[in-house]
């Protein structure tokens, strides 16, 4: 292996591990080194055009190779890949009626609130992921994953354990009130003494963090 080539796969470790996090059901190591595998290839292939990274040339290899291992072992990809692929069209027809003409990825970018390169990523694999969890399976918002908390697998309530993190402790405080003790905006308004209006901006502004967190 050449020493650029050892180079370009440790600088791709981060987008790997990352990638990985979309299955569930296979060891990270073979996730891992179909990640490698991925990275090699897209390495072979990649020709700079001055507008694509690597790491979004490569993406689709690296999650082709992982989605090879995973559909050999039976393993389905992650709901919430799929749940952003739902997100990324909704979003999408939305804007078309707004516009009168099919959004670019930039405007739909920053509709969604979400980077530019993560809105190509997650296009590139959208087809494959429709194709293993259709609409028969049981899909849940973020709102519903938050409100069913006891309804939801064990790595849903690891994830969305982790997204609360991501909040600050007044975030936390109204995320909990809404969504765990069931309270209206008015009733988490008074219960932490601040206006309806401050609850209805942080509540948005959290629950974009934890969905950021967890879908990307």
């Amino acid at each position: 292996m050449d020493n650029v080539l050892e180079s370009v796969i440790k600088s791709s470790a981060g987008l790997i591990w990352k990638i990985s996090k979309m299955f569930y059901g296979v060891e990270k190591a073979d996730l891992y080194q179909a990640g490698v595998l991925g990275v090699i290839k897209a390495y072979n292939n990649y020709q700079s055009d001055g507008d694509t990274k690597f790491s979004t040339y490569a993406y689709k290899y690296i999650y082709g190779e992982m989605y090879a291992v995973a559909s050999s072992k039976s393993i389905k990809v992650s709901k919430d890949i799929l749940k952003l692929s739902k997100m990324i069209e909704h979003g999408r027809n939305i804007l078309a009626q707004k516009l009168l003409r099919t959004p670019s990825n930039s405007e739909l970018a920053a509709f969604l609130e979400i980077e530019e390169e993560k809105i190509e990523q997650a296009l590139l694999c959208a087809s494959s992921i429709l194709s293993i969890d259709n609409e028969s399976d049981d899909e849940r918002s973020l709102h519903e994953t938050i409100a069913l908390e006891e309804a939801v697998t064990q790595d849903e309530k690891m994830l969305l354990s982790e997204s609360l993190d991501t909040l600050n402790p007044l975030e936390k405080d109204i995320i909990s009130a809404r969504y765990y003790e069931d309270l209206t905006q008015s009733e988490t308004a008074r219960k932490l003494g601040i206006t309806q209006v401050m609850v209805s901006r942080y509540e948005s502004k959290s629950l974009a963090k934890m969905r950021e967190f967890m879908y990307m």
